[in-house]
């Protein structure tokens, strides 16, 4: 038996970090998708994780936007304008809520899992998938398995993902003092 005793400061943390995974609802769903992750096939791996992050993009865009029943048609209504993943990355990007890294993997990933929604025989083994997944950002141990290099990436972009609605929402878009124009334009009239 070791006599070893853990620093002050990692106690601390992972105190802290228990907290977070029990009480913050995007922790605790991240922790249910990796414990899920181990027991799913290839296909139900690449659309499990997929769909969590496009979850995410959803809800980092509403916290964004201003809290109106317009967010919700634009997000979730049929036929939303910003219902499907590619179009939740591309507002995500072109907003500044993520970087061009970030929305450059992730179309990576969101194009690795349509080839698994939309194909009936494939693994990451598989050519498209395989060569997919060549694009990602090396992972240190991961490169030689397909499958390892695509959860570890993912997993890489949802954790910066589940604090992001939370420090968008500060910045959170607000109404526009438009009136001023529509004063001046009766002055003209």
């Amino acid at each position: 038996m070791s006599d070893y005793k853990a620093p002050d400061w990692a106690e601390a943390y992972a105190t802290a970090r228990d907290e977070i995974w029990e009480k913050d609802p995007h922790y605790r769903g991240f922790l249910a998708a990796l414990e899920e992750l181990n027991n799913e096939t290839d296909r139900g791996m690449a659309l499990v994780i997929t769909s969590f992050i496009d979850r995410m993009l959803g809800d980092i865009i509403a916290a964004f936007l201003i809290d109106n029943p317009s967010t919700k048609v634009l997000l979730s209504s049929f036929n939303a304008p910003l219902g499907t993943f590619s179009s939740k990355i591309a507002a995500c990007h072109a907003l500044g809520l993520i970087d061009d890294d970030e929305a450059a993997e992730i179309n990576i990933l969101r194009k690795v899992r349509n080839e698994f929604a939309h194909q009936v025989e494939v693994s990451f083994d598989s050519g498209r998938v395989k060569d997919l997944c060549g694009n990602l950002p090396a992972v240190r141990g991961k490169d030689d398995n397909v499958r390892g290099k695509f959860t570890a990436t993912a997993i890489s972009m949802l954790i910066p993902l589940l604090s992001r609605p939370k420090e968008v929402a500060q910045k959170r878009l607000t109404w526009g003092k438009w009136s001023q124009w529509s004063e001046k334009a009766k002055q003209y009239s």
